[in-house]
């Protein structure tokens, strides 16, 4: 045991001082806990360099800020009022134009006046040519249809003449009883298109060629006793086509009477008195007779209908005025 103090030598404070050090002392000591960082501090660091950085970058920051600071020495600015009233007095100055400018620009003047005067010469003259071409090529339009008149009044005077001859050889074919195969091509070509009915007759007709000499002999062969009656002779054959073409009486049998209209050159008539006998109809060389007479008589009908076409005037052509000059 430590042996007391005494207390007359130590004062009160150093004794109680002492005692609070021994008390310390012989307390055990406390494990104290880790401290611990304090993050918002940097974050708050950083985010004011941040902001500093920024604000030196920026450069309202150069212009109104830097040159205020006391340690950064502000930079000489310039002195630019003489600069602007040197810049005012060559604004305000006024240089008298050059005579030799303005003489130029009087000659320029001048020989724009001059080519438009001529520009204005050049479009009349233009303007007039024009007209000139309109006219020749009115005049060109007008003869070309004159000779296109001409040439198609020509070649209708062809084809008319061209049909009048076809229609002369026909006649006299039909007429001798011959086959005209060679007439037929210009027949088609210049009578077809208007005449498609008699043209077919006539090829008929050329197939089986038949004249009225050939009817008038072969009907002065037939009787009016029918068809198992004599062949008459010549002289009875003779003495009857007399008697009908002179006598013609009434009460005449239908041979007699289409005899009688064969000597007056009427096909039609023989053929329809040939007809009104029953008796006649029956036999085979009436109708013979009677068959041949048709395709004679529709074959000249045909050749009458096409010469009335052929001698038929061609149209006037139509003649366009050729303009003036």
């Amino acid at each position: 045991m430590n042996e007391p103090f005494d207390r007359n030598d130590i004062g009160e404070s150093s004794l109680a001082a002492t005692e609070r050090l021994r008390a310390r002392l012989m307390t055990p000591a406390r494990p104290q806990p880790p401290r611990r960082s304090n993050g918002l501090a940097w974050a708050l660091v950083l985010a004011t360099l941040a902001f500093a950085g920024g604000l030196i970058a920026n450069p309202w920051f150069e212009q109104k800020v830097r040159g205020r600071l006391p340690f950064v020495q502000a930079e000489p600015t310039p002195d630019t009022a003489a600069l602007e009233q040197r810049l005012a007095a060559l604004e305000q100055r006024k240089l008298p134009a050059p005579a030799v400018a303005a003489e130029r620009l009087a000659r320029t003047e001048a020989r724009v006046e001059s080519s438009t005067d001529q520009i204005q010469r050049d479009a009349e003259r233009i303007d007039e040519l024009n007209r000139q071409l309109a006219q020749l090529g009115a005049r060109v339009a007008a003869e070309e249809a004159r000779d296109a008149a001409v040439v198609a009044t020509a070649q209708g005077a062809a084809d008319r003449a061209e049909a009048m001859l076809t229609v002369l050889l026909l006649r006299r074919a039909v007429a001798d009883g011959r086959a005209y195969d060679a007439l037929l091509p210009a027949t088609r070509r210049l009578f077809r298109e208007q005449h498609a009915d008699e043209v077919t007759v006539l090829e008929a007709l050329s197939a089986a060629p038949v004249t009225r000499a050939r009817l008038a002999r072969d009907l002065a062969g037939l009787s009016d006793a029918g068809p198992g009656a004599a062949r008459p002779n010549w002289w009875e054959a003779l003495t009857r086509r007399v008697e009908t073409a002179f006598a013609a009486r009434e009460g005449a049998g239908p041979v007699a009477q289409a005899q009688a209209a064969m000597a007056r050159g009427d096909v039609t008539a023989a053929a329809a008195a040939l007809r009104r006998s029953r008796a006649l109809r029956g036999n085979g060389t009436v109708r013979g007779w009677l068959a041949a007479a048709d395709r004679l008589a529709a074959g000249e009908a045909a050749l009458v209908a096409l010469e009335a076409s052929a001698a038929t005037p061609l149209p006037a052509p139509a003649v366009t005025p050729a303009p003036a000059r």
